[in-house]
């Protein structure tokens, strides 16, 4: 059996201003509350607001850039392209988190996926804009923890079966873009 990391932490080179850009893309009075799965929510899991940036627009080529880095380097999936589309989060009240949750969900899978199997996640805040927000993910068959707060720009890449969460927010607006790589089924 071949061992895989547990994720890869990497600067993109994205940087305020084209962050600014981003966020500026996703218009405010139409981000929704997040869903826990497909129509359900609940505040007491998750309590972000969330938009969706299609998975052909050319943000989702920078993404899928760092995604096939690190396939090609550590995972070695059997990748067909992204699952669904990119995904907007903004955690913008005291409070604001989201619970230990795993991405593999199967909804609405594009590209041919039959399941999701690496999970990007993307700072567009600087860490001293917010208190709280950690990201946390359970390493090594969930023996360990790693607790993250990357600088505006970084992207964590793991694979979607991993648990991880964001603590609650104490202050400040934490937003990030998620998305989810996929192919055919893990044998």
């Amino acid at each position: 059996m071949q061992n895989r990391p547990d994720f890869y932490y990497i600067p993109t080179g994205l940087d305020k201003t084209m962050a600014y850009h981003i966020m500026g893309l996703v218009e405010r009075d139409f981000l929704h509350d997040g869903e826990i799965d497909e129509g359900n929510i609940d505040k007491s899991i998750r309590n972000c607001k969330t938009g969706w940036i299609p998975h052909t627009h050319w943000i989702s080529g920078m993404m899928a850039h760092y995604i096939k880095e690190s396939n090609q380097k550590f995972f070695k999936y059997d990748l067909t392209g992204w699952a669904n589309d990119i995904q907007y989060t903004e955690y913008n009240k005291k409070g604001s988190h989201y619970g230990w949750h795993c991405d593999i969900g199967i909804v609405n899978l594009l590209n041919g996926c039959e399941s999701r199997k690496l999970s990007i996640s993307l700072l567009l805040s600087d860490p001293s804009e917010y208190e709280g927000g950690e990201f946390q993910l359970l390493l090594d068959g969930r023996k360990d923890m790693i607790t993250l707060k990357p600088p505006l720009g970084y992207a964590i890449i793991f694979p979607s079966t991993s648990v991880h969460r964001v603590r609650p927010i104490k202050s400040g607006v934490r937003t990030s873009l998620v998305g989810w790589y996929g192919g055919p089924n893990f044998r």
